[in-house]
Protein backbone atom coordinates (compact mmCIF):
# COMPACT_ATOMS: atom_id res chain seq x y z
CA UNK A 1 0.00 0.00 0.00
CA UNK A 2 2.93 2.47 0.69
CA UNK A 3 4.53 1.37 -2.88
CA UNK A 4 1.32 2.66 -4.19
CA UNK A 5 0.66 5.81 -2.27
CA UNK A 6 4.29 6.74 -3.16
CA UNK A 7 4.17 6.37 -6.74
CA UNK A 8 0.34 8.29 -6.74
CA UNK A 9 2.19 11.18 -4.81
CA UNK A 10 5.28 11.62 -7.70
CA UNK A 11 2.79 10.77 -10.80
CA UNK A 12 0.99 13.78 -9.45
CA UNK A 13 4.07 16.00 -8.41
CA UNK A 14 6.02 14.93 -12.24
CA UNK A 15 3.42 17.50 -13.40
CA UNK A 16 4.41 20.56 -11.22
CA UNK A 17 8.30 19.43 -11.54
CA UNK A 18 7.70 19.68 -16.01
CA UNK A 19 9.25 23.13 -15.56
CA UNK A 20 12.21 24.89 -14.13
CA UNK A 21 12.15 23.85 -10.34
CA UNK A 22 10.80 26.10 -7.83
CA UNK A 23 13.86 25.61 -4.95
CA UNK A 24 13.51 27.29 -1.51
CA UNK A 25 17.56 26.27 -1.08
CA UNK A 26 20.21 29.19 -0.95
CA UNK A 27 22.42 27.57 -3.24
CA UNK A 28 21.37 24.35 -5.15
CA UNK A 29 22.61 22.47 -8.59
CA UNK A 30 21.55 19.37 -10.74
CA UNK A 31 24.59 17.85 -12.63
CA UNK A 32 24.85 14.75 -15.43
CA UNK A 33 27.11 12.78 -14.12
CA UNK A 34 28.39 10.66 -16.80
CA UNK A 35 29.12 14.37 -18.33
CA UNK A 36 29.62 17.14 -15.77
CA UNK A 37 27.17 18.70 -17.91
CA UNK A 38 24.90 21.31 -15.44
CA UNK A 39 21.48 21.47 -16.03
CA UNK A 40 20.35 23.42 -13.12
CA UNK A 41 21.63 25.99 -10.98
CA UNK A 42 20.74 28.49 -8.24
CA UNK A 43 24.41 30.73 -6.70
CA UNK A 44 26.33 27.20 -7.70
CA UNK A 45 29.39 29.43 -6.73
CA UNK A 46 28.37 31.16 -3.73
CA UNK A 47 30.92 29.85 -0.66
CA UNK A 48 29.09 28.47 2.05
CA UNK A 49 29.43 26.02 5.01
CA UNK A 50 29.13 22.84 3.63
CA UNK A 51 28.34 21.16 7.12
CA UNK A 52 28.59 17.45 6.68
CA UNK A 53 28.86 17.13 2.97
CA UNK A 54 32.19 17.75 4.20
CA UNK A 55 32.24 13.56 4.90
CA UNK A 56 31.88 12.66 1.25
CA UNK A 57 35.32 14.23 0.65
CA UNK A 58 36.69 12.19 4.20
CA UNK A 59 35.26 8.87 3.10
CA UNK A 60 36.74 8.87 -0.79
CA UNK A 61 40.38 9.68 0.77
CA UNK A 62 39.80 7.09 3.40
CA UNK A 63 38.97 4.75 0.23
CA UNK A 64 41.27 4.96 -1.27
CA UNK A 65 43.81 5.29 1.04
CA UNK A 66 43.00 2.18 3.44
CA UNK A 67 41.32 -1.21 3.37
CA UNK A 68 38.16 -2.05 4.57
CA UNK A 69 39.38 -5.07 7.23
CA UNK A 70 42.17 -2.52 8.43
CA UNK A 71 41.67 -2.06 12.62
CA UNK A 72 41.32 1.64 13.64
CA UNK A 73 42.18 2.30 17.44
CA UNK A 74 40.45 5.38 18.52
CA UNK A 75 41.96 8.32 19.84
CA UNK A 76 41.33 10.47 22.81
CA UNK A 77 41.21 13.43 20.57
CA UNK A 78 38.76 11.03 18.46
CA UNK A 79 36.65 10.25 21.57
CA UNK A 80 36.36 14.15 22.61
CA UNK A 81 35.07 14.94 18.95
CA UNK A 82 31.71 16.91 19.57
CA UNK A 83 27.88 15.25 17.95
CA UNK A 84 26.96 13.90 16.34
CA UNK A 85 28.98 10.42 17.41
CA UNK A 86 28.99 7.02 17.25
CA UNK A 87 30.23 7.05 20.83
CA UNK A 88 34.26 5.99 20.57
CA UNK A 89 35.64 5.47 23.49
CA UNK A 90 39.42 5.72 24.00
CA UNK A 91 41.01 2.69 22.55
CA UNK A 92 38.25 0.94 21.31
CA UNK A 93 38.92 -0.80 18.01
CA UNK A 94 36.75 -0.76 14.80
CA UNK A 95 37.24 -2.07 11.15
CA UNK A 96 37.79 0.76 8.56
CA UNK A 97 34.59 -0.68 6.83
CA UNK A 98 32.39 0.31 10.56
CA UNK A 99 33.99 3.30 10.76
CA UNK A 100 32.94 4.44 7.20
CA UNK A 101 28.94 2.95 8.07
CA UNK A 102 28.97 5.67 11.22
CA UNK A 103 30.76 8.16 9.25
CA UNK A 104 28.20 8.15 5.91
CA UNK A 105 25.02 7.35 7.70
CA UNK A 106 24.77 8.45 11.23
CA UNK A 107 27.15 11.37 10.40
CA UNK A 108 29.49 10.55 13.23
CA UNK A 109 31.95 12.94 13.53
CA UNK A 110 34.15 10.87 16.30
CA UNK A 111 34.42 8.40 13.05
CA UNK A 112 35.81 10.80 10.91
CA UNK A 113 38.70 12.00 13.15
CA UNK A 114 39.75 8.45 14.07
CA UNK A 115 39.60 7.87 10.18
CA UNK A 116 41.70 10.82 9.32
CA UNK A 117 43.79 9.83 12.29
CA UNK A 118 44.48 6.55 10.66
CA UNK A 119 44.63 7.45 7.23
CA UNK A 120 47.39 9.91 7.23
CA UNK A 121 49.06 9.96 11.17
CA UNK A 122 47.10 13.13 11.93
CA UNK A 123 44.12 15.02 11.36
CA UNK A 124 46.39 17.82 9.97
CA UNK A 125 47.76 16.16 7.35
CA UNK A 126 44.64 14.15 6.08
CA UNK A 127 42.94 18.21 5.88
CA UNK A 128 46.25 18.96 3.82
CA UNK A 129 45.11 15.61 1.28
CA UNK A 130 41.89 16.63 1.16
CA UNK A 131 42.64 19.97 -0.12
CA UNK A 132 44.79 18.48 -2.28
CA UNK A 133 42.24 16.10 -3.36
CA UNK A 134 39.34 19.08 -4.10
CA UNK A 135 41.72 20.98 -6.41
CA UNK A 136 42.40 17.56 -8.18
CA UNK A 137 39.03 16.84 -8.96
CA UNK A 138 38.45 20.65 -9.87
CA UNK A 139 36.63 21.52 -6.78
CA UNK A 140 38.94 24.92 -6.60
CA UNK A 141 36.31 26.93 -4.51
CA UNK A 142 36.82 24.63 -1.75
CA UNK A 143 38.95 24.90 1.41
CA UNK A 144 38.26 22.32 4.37
CA UNK A 145 39.58 23.03 7.97
CA UNK A 146 38.48 19.46 9.27
CA UNK A 147 37.22 15.90 7.91
CA UNK A 148 33.98 16.29 9.28
CA UNK A 149 32.45 19.58 8.96
CA UNK A 150 31.75 21.56 12.15
CA UNK A 151 31.48 24.90 11.77
CA UNK A 152 34.55 26.74 10.99
CA UNK A 153 35.05 30.57 9.49
CA UNK A 154 37.49 29.07 6.74
CA UNK A 155 35.87 25.81 6.49
CA UNK A 156 33.42 26.38 3.21
CA UNK A 157 32.77 24.66 -0.31
CA UNK A 158 30.18 25.58 -3.25
CA UNK A 159 27.51 23.56 -4.58
CA UNK A 160 29.48 23.10 -7.73
CA UNK A 161 32.72 22.07 -5.99
CA UNK A 162 30.35 19.74 -3.79
CA UNK A 163 28.87 18.28 -6.61
CA UNK A 164 31.68 17.45 -8.59
CA UNK A 165 33.18 15.83 -5.48
CA UNK A 166 30.24 13.77 -5.24
CA UNK A 167 30.42 12.70 -8.97
CA UNK A 168 33.65 11.26 -8.08
CA UNK A 169 32.92 9.60 -5.34
CA UNK A 170 29.49 8.00 -6.87
CA UNK A 171 32.32 6.30 -9.56
CA UNK A 172 33.89 3.94 -6.64
CA UNK A 173 31.76 0.93 -5.88
CA UNK A 174 32.45 0.58 -2.49
CA UNK A 175 31.39 4.51 -1.78
CA UNK A 176 28.17 3.75 -3.80
CA UNK A 177 27.19 0.34 -1.71
CA UNK A 178 27.93 2.52 1.39
CA UNK A 179 25.88 5.27 0.98
CA UNK A 180 23.36 3.48 -0.41
CA UNK A 181 22.67 1.20 2.63
CA UNK A 182 19.68 2.58 4.76
CA UNK A 183 20.67 0.64 8.38
CA UNK A 184 23.83 -1.55 8.96
CA UNK A 185 25.06 -4.08 12.07
CA UNK A 186 28.64 -2.49 12.35
CA UNK A 187 31.29 -4.39 14.71
CA UNK A 188 33.07 -2.71 17.24
CA UNK A 189 35.52 -3.46 20.67
CA UNK A 190 33.37 -1.39 22.86
CA UNK A 191 30.02 -0.31 23.19
CA UNK A 192 27.84 -3.45 21.70
CA UNK A 193 25.10 -2.07 22.78
CA UNK A 194 25.24 0.98 20.34
CA UNK A 195 25.76 -1.29 16.73
CA UNK A 196 23.10 -0.07 14.39
CA UNK A 197 23.77 2.80 12.25
CA UNK A 198 20.79 4.52 10.77
CA UNK A 199 21.05 6.03 7.14
CA UNK A 200 19.28 9.75 7.93
CA UNK A 201 19.41 10.63 4.44
CA UNK A 202 14.98 10.24 4.03
CA UNK A 203 15.66 10.71 0.59
CA UNK A 204 16.68 6.71 0.29
CA UNK A 205 12.78 6.56 1.39
CA UNK A 206 11.00 9.45 -0.49
CA UNK A 207 12.22 8.86 -3.88
CA UNK A 208 12.56 5.25 -5.68
CA UNK A 209 15.93 6.04 -7.74
CA UNK A 210 17.35 7.10 -4.95
CA UNK A 211 21.30 6.21 -4.04
CA UNK A 212 22.42 7.85 -1.40
CA UNK A 213 24.49 10.27 -0.70
CA UNK A 214 24.97 12.16 2.56
CA UNK A 215 22.84 15.08 4.72
CA UNK A 216 24.68 17.94 6.48
CA UNK A 217 23.29 20.25 9.02
CA UNK A 218 25.09 22.56 11.43
CA UNK A 219 22.84 26.20 12.67
CA UNK A 220 25.50 28.08 10.39
CA UNK A 221 24.57 25.99 7.06
CA UNK A 222 21.23 25.14 7.53
CA UNK A 223 20.06 21.76 6.45
CA UNK A 224 22.09 20.66 2.94
CA UNK A 225 22.00 17.87 1.37
CA UNK A 226 23.97 16.12 -1.65
CA UNK A 227 21.76 13.45 -3.36
CA UNK A 228 22.35 10.80 -6.07
CA UNK A 229 19.74 9.00 -8.66
CA UNK A 230 19.83 6.58 -11.15
CA UNK A 231 17.32 6.07 -13.77
CA UNK A 232 17.23 4.28 -16.87
CA UNK A 233 20.60 4.17 -17.38
CA UNK A 234 21.76 7.85 -16.55
CA UNK A 235 23.02 9.17 -13.03
CA UNK A 236 22.11 12.83 -11.72
CA UNK A 237 23.92 14.72 -8.81
CA UNK A 238 22.18 17.72 -6.82
CA UNK A 239 23.43 19.39 -4.16
CA UNK A 240 21.35 21.78 -2.21
CA UNK A 241 22.42 24.21 0.51
CA UNK A 242 20.95 26.01 3.55
CA UNK A 243 17.25 24.35 2.30
CA UNK A 244 14.47 24.23 4.78
CA UNK A 245 13.29 21.01 2.72
CA UNK A 246 15.95 19.56 1.11
CA UNK A 247 14.87 16.28 0.59
CA UNK A 248 11.77 18.06 -1.36
CA UNK A 249 14.44 20.42 -3.22
CA UNK A 250 16.34 17.35 -4.21
CA UNK A 251 13.23 15.43 -5.64
CA UNK A 252 12.31 18.47 -7.80
CA UNK A 253 15.83 18.74 -9.07
CA UNK A 254 15.87 15.20 -10.06
CA UNK A 255 12.36 15.01 -11.60
CA UNK A 256 13.48 17.69 -13.88
CA UNK A 257 16.56 16.23 -14.63
CA UNK A 258 15.13 13.07 -15.61
CA UNK A 259 12.04 14.45 -17.29
CA UNK A 260 12.93 17.61 -19.27
CA UNK A 261 16.09 16.65 -20.59
CA UNK A 262 17.84 13.25 -22.35
CA UNK A 263 21.28 12.08 -23.56
CA UNK A 264 21.75 11.77 -27.07
CA UNK A 265 24.44 9.37 -27.30
CA UNK A 266 26.97 7.44 -30.00
CA UNK A 267 28.86 5.08 -27.75
CA UNK A 268 31.14 4.73 -25.10
CA UNK A 269 34.68 5.18 -24.61
CA UNK A 270 36.47 2.25 -26.68
CA UNK A 271 33.48 1.65 -28.33
CA UNK A 272 34.24 1.07 -32.56
CA UNK A 273 31.89 3.54 -34.13
CA UNK A 274 33.10 3.06 -38.10
CA UNK A 275 35.67 3.03 -40.26
CA UNK A 276 37.80 5.87 -41.92
CA UNK A 277 39.71 5.88 -45.36
CA UNK A 278 43.46 4.78 -45.35
CA UNK A 279 45.47 6.45 -48.53
CA UNK A 280 48.22 3.42 -49.77
CA UNK A 281 47.45 1.13 -47.23
CA UNK A 282 46.84 -2.79 -47.57
CA UNK A 283 43.62 -1.69 -46.29
CA UNK A 284 41.55 1.16 -47.74
CA UNK A 285 39.55 1.90 -44.48
CA UNK A 286 40.45 1.33 -40.51
CA UNK A 287 38.25 0.87 -38.09
CA UNK A 288 37.78 3.76 -35.34
CA UNK A 289 37.21 3.79 -31.91
CA UNK A 290 35.75 6.41 -29.31
CA UNK A 291 38.39 7.75 -26.83
CA UNK A 292 35.86 9.34 -24.56
CA UNK A 293 32.35 8.79 -24.15
CA UNK A 294 30.57 10.16 -26.93
CA UNK A 295 27.36 11.32 -25.18
CA UNK A 296 25.45 14.52 -24.26
CA UNK A 297 21.99 15.50 -22.65
CA UNK A 298 20.43 18.12 -24.35
CA UNK A 299 16.33 19.61 -23.60
CA UNK A 300 14.00 17.02 -24.60
CA UNK A 301 12.45 19.43 -26.71
CA UNK A 302 15.50 20.16 -28.43
CA UNK A 303 16.64 16.56 -29.38
CA UNK A 304 15.21 16.69 -32.89
CA UNK A 305 18.26 19.44 -33.70
CA UNK A 306 21.23 17.65 -32.47
CA UNK A 307 23.33 15.25 -34.87
CA UNK A 308 26.67 13.14 -33.99
CA UNK A 309 28.56 13.89 -37.50
CA UNK A 310 31.95 12.02 -38.73
CA UNK A 311 35.03 14.05 -39.00
CA UNK A 312 37.50 12.02 -40.56
CA UNK A 313 41.23 12.51 -40.16
CA UNK A 314 43.67 12.27 -43.63
CA UNK A 315 45.27 8.82 -42.70
CA UNK A 316 48.51 7.72 -44.64
CA UNK A 317 49.61 4.71 -44.11
CA UNK A 318 51.44 2.82 -42.30
CA UNK A 319 49.02 3.37 -39.50
CA UNK A 320 49.88 2.73 -36.11
CA UNK A 321 47.18 1.23 -33.95
CA UNK A 322 46.13 4.57 -31.42
CA UNK A 323 46.69 6.35 -34.00
CA UNK A 324 44.91 10.09 -33.76
CA UNK A 325 41.72 9.51 -36.32
CA UNK A 326 39.66 12.48 -36.29
CA UNK A 327 36.68 13.09 -34.16
CA UNK A 328 33.08 12.82 -34.01
CA UNK A 329 31.15 15.94 -33.17
CA UNK A 330 28.27 16.54 -32.13
CA UNK A 331 25.86 19.35 -34.20
CA UNK A 332 22.98 21.72 -33.23
CA UNK A 333 21.25 22.90 -36.48
CA UNK A 334 24.43 22.48 -38.20
CA UNK A 335 26.70 24.39 -35.35
CA UNK A 336 29.65 22.20 -33.40
CA UNK A 337 28.57 21.84 -30.09
CA UNK A 338 30.92 19.06 -28.80
CA UNK A 339 33.83 17.14 -30.10
CA UNK A 340 34.89 13.51 -28.88
CA UNK A 341 38.91 12.35 -30.59
CA UNK A 342 38.92 9.39 -32.55
CA UNK A 343 41.59 6.28 -32.40
CA UNK A 344 42.83 3.58 -34.65
CA UNK A 345 41.58 0.42 -33.52
CA UNK A 346 43.99 -1.21 -35.75
CA UNK A 347 47.49 -1.04 -37.44
CA UNK A 348 47.14 -0.49 -41.65
CA UNK A 349 50.52 -1.70 -43.16
CA UNK A 350 51.89 0.37 -46.46
CA UNK A 351 51.29 -1.36 -49.85
CA UNK A 352 54.21 -2.24 -51.48
CA UNK A 353 55.75 0.12 -53.72
CA UNK A 354 55.25 -1.16 -58.10
CA UNK A 355 57.05 0.18 -61.32
CA UNK A 356 55.59 0.02 -64.57
CA UNK A 357 56.83 -0.51 -67.50
CA UNK A 358 57.62 -0.01 -71.10
CA UNK A 359 56.69 0.21 -74.85
CA UNK A 360 58.13 -2.28 -77.37
CA UNK A 361 57.62 -2.52 -80.47
CA UNK A 362 53.87 -1.03 -80.38
CA UNK A 363 53.33 -3.73 -77.90
CA UNK A 364 52.78 -2.45 -74.42
CA UNK A 365 54.23 -4.97 -71.66
CA UNK A 366 53.84 -4.15 -68.49
CA UNK A 367 56.54 -5.54 -65.60
CA UNK A 368 55.88 -4.74 -62.38
CA UNK A 369 58.25 -5.98 -59.84
CA UNK A 370 58.03 -5.75 -56.00
CA UNK A 371 61.42 -5.07 -54.73
CA UNK A 372 61.17 -5.58 -51.05
CA UNK A 373 64.01 -7.24 -49.37
CA UNK A 374 62.85 -8.03 -46.07
CA UNK A 375 64.90 -9.93 -43.36
CA UNK A 376 63.47 -12.45 -41.06
CA UNK A 377 65.34 -14.22 -38.59
CA UNK A 378 68.50 -13.30 -40.55
CA UNK A 379 67.12 -14.88 -43.83
CA UNK A 380 66.31 -12.60 -47.11
CA UNK A 381 62.53 -13.36 -48.25
CA UNK A 382 62.06 -14.09 -51.59
CA UNK A 383 60.74 -10.89 -53.59
CA UNK A 384 56.71 -10.31 -54.66
CA UNK A 385 56.25 -10.67 -58.14
CA UNK A 386 53.42 -9.36 -60.09
CA UNK A 387 52.63 -10.12 -63.74
CA UNK A 388 50.85 -8.60 -66.10
CA UNK A 389 50.00 -9.48 -69.97
CA UNK A 390 49.63 -7.12 -72.68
Amino acid sequence: MRGIWLGIALGSMVGLWADVPQLQARSAILMEASTGQVLFSHNADLPLPPASLTKMMTAILVLERCGLEEQVRASKRATLTNASSMHLQEGEQVRVRDLLYALMLRSANDAAVALAEHTAGSVEHFVQLMNEKARAIGATHTHFVNPHGLHHPRHYSTARDLALIACYAMENPQFRAIVSQRKVLISRSHNQQDRWMVNRAKFLEMYPWAEGIKTGYTRQAGFCFAGAASRNGRRLIAVVLNSPQREQDTIALMEYGFSQWQPIALGWAGQLIGKVPVKNGVQSAVEVRLVQHAVWVVPRREASQYQWVLAPAALQAPVPVGTAAGWVVLKRNGQPIRKVPLQTARAVAARPSSYAGIFWGGSFVLLAYALHRRYLGGKRAQPLRFDQKP
